[in-house]
Formats: C-alpha cells, sequence, structure tokens
C-alpha cells in the first residue's frame, strides 16, 4: 500500500485565504441588502424596530447603524485574514 503525498501548506493556506475571502464578500453584499432595506424603510417613515419591541425611530436607527458597522467590521476581519492566508502561502511556497 503507497502512501498518499500530503497537500504542501501552501496550498492548505491558499485554499483557507480563498474562503474566508468568499466568506467576507459574502458579509459585504449581506450589509450592502441589509443597508438597502433599511434605508428604504427609513425613507417611507417605517423605521420603528420590529412592532413588538415598539422602539422609538431615534433607538431603531441606532440600532439598525450598529448592525451595519458589525457587519462591515467583520467583512473587514475577514479580508485581513483572508490576506494574512494568501501571504503565508506566498511565504511557505517553495522557490524555484
Amino acid at each position: 500500500m503507497t502512501a498518499r503525498p500530503s497537500l504542501p501548506p501552501y496550498v492548505a493556506f491558499k485554499a483557507l485565504g480563498v474562503g474566508l475571502l468568499v466568506l467576507a464578500a459574502a458579509f459585504l453584499l449581506f450589509a450592502l441588502g441589509f443597508f438597502g432595506e433599511g434605508m428604504l424603510d427609513l425613507a417611507d417613515g417605517r423605521m420603528d424596530g420590529h412592532a413588538s419591541l415598539d422602539l422609538s425611530e431615534a433607538v431603531a436607527t441606532h440600532l439598525f447603524r450598529r448592525r451595519i458597522g458589525t457587519m462591515l467590521a467583520s467583512s473587514a476581519v475577514l479580508l485581513v485574514f483572508g490576506l494574512g492566508c494568501f501571504w503565508v502561502a506566498c511565504v511557505l511556497k517553495p522557490k524555484p
């Protein structure tokens, strides 16, 4: 029985980097959609949070902006980690 060759570490880091960059793009698209929906609600005067919460418009707008900020910060962190994985993959790749 022959041993199966294992993946070089730089390939694993490159795959992890691609996964993190795709996840960062998904977070950005979700934030963009959420932002667009919230701006439409704000323009229509329906920015009152969930009906059962009975929030004022100022509180609902503040929570909306915090959610957008959290999603953008999360995607920025994922982007940095993804690019870091690509950098590690470039460092670990054997030079000819």
